[in-house]
């Protein structure tokens, strides 16, 4: 019995973890936070490669917004019109975002 109970709390344990862990690895809008690199997005603008964990200043049809790419273990791809402040882009355009390399071994 005592083993049941054990395994009942590891699973819900997880089911628990699994939950909040969108909030845990969730992206940010970074207003005020340090950047480490500035994107200027024009018409050539095709798509755009960055690293995970980096905060990233856009520069998009006169507006200026940060964003902090939270991607930890794994690669992901974002479209960057649903993070974008309305106005920004006319337009969808690929955010490419490598797993952030301090948790990659």
């Amino acid at each position: 019995m005592k083993t049941l109970q054990t395994f009942g709390s590891t699973i819900a344990l997880t089911a628990a973890l699994a939950l909040a862990a969108p909030l845990l690895i969730a992206n940010t809008t970074a207003s005020g936070a340090s950047v480490d690199r500035t994107i200027v997005i024009d018409s050539n603008t095709r798509w755009i490669n960055v690293n995970g964990g980096d905060v990233i200043r856009f520069n998009a049809n006169g507006q200026t917004f940060d964003y902090r790419f939270n991607s930890y273990t794994h690669s992901k791809v974002y479209d960057l019109g649903k993070i974008a402040p309305a106005g920004a882009l006319n337009r969808s355009l690929k955010v490419y975002v490598t797993a952030d390399g301090r948790y990659t071994g």
